[in-house]
């Protein structure tokens, strides 16, 4: 299986020697992709950051194959709304932790985040004991996850 982020990009590849490699197949607008009979589709604005550490929009159910493929072991959700039940169930079943950093304020084009939940939310991202993980909001978009990823980049963090 191939992974692709939303708009283009390949981020890596999973193979099982075990089976002949199949190719996915584009289906769709969505960059959903087809392996035997399961569709992988990643939500919304979908990127890697780094090795290990995803960015995205708020995944619903659609995008729950993906994620699974992802292996992932932490997630960070920037919204300030409870989780929802069927998120919440598939973090449980994977084994996914789920850490909330609630930011009020989501409208863009401005968000006054906080320094210190930018600190927290950076010590969850940079702890390998978490990773791979994805840090979400409502669309991905970078005007709330950019400043905690500027300080994962910063040399005092590392």
């Amino acid at each position: 299986m191939i992974l692709e982020a939303r708009g283009g990009g390949e981020i890596g590849a999973v193979v099982d020697a075990s089976q002949p490699f199949k190719s996915p197949e584009m289906v769709g607008e969505n960059h959903e992709h087809v392996v035997g009979d399961e569709i992988f589709v990643p939500p919304l604005n979908f990127a890697m950051v780094d090795n290990g550490v995803f960015r995205s929009g708020f995944p619903d159910s659609a995008n729950f194959k993906f994620l699974q493929s992802l292996g992932l072991r932490s997630i960070i959700n920037l919204c300030p709304e409870p989780y929802p039940e069927p998120n919440n169930e598939f973090l449980k079943a994977n084994g996914i932790r789920l850490f909330q950093f609630g930011i009020d304020g989501c409208k863009e084009p401005f968000v006054n985040i906080p320094e210190e939940t930018i600190r927290e939310a950076l010590k969850v991202a940079i702890d390998v004991k978490n990773q791979p993980l994805l840090i979400h909001c409502k669309r991905g978009k970078v005007s709330l996850w950019s400043p905690i990823f500027q300080g994962f980049y910063m040399d005092e963090f590392h």
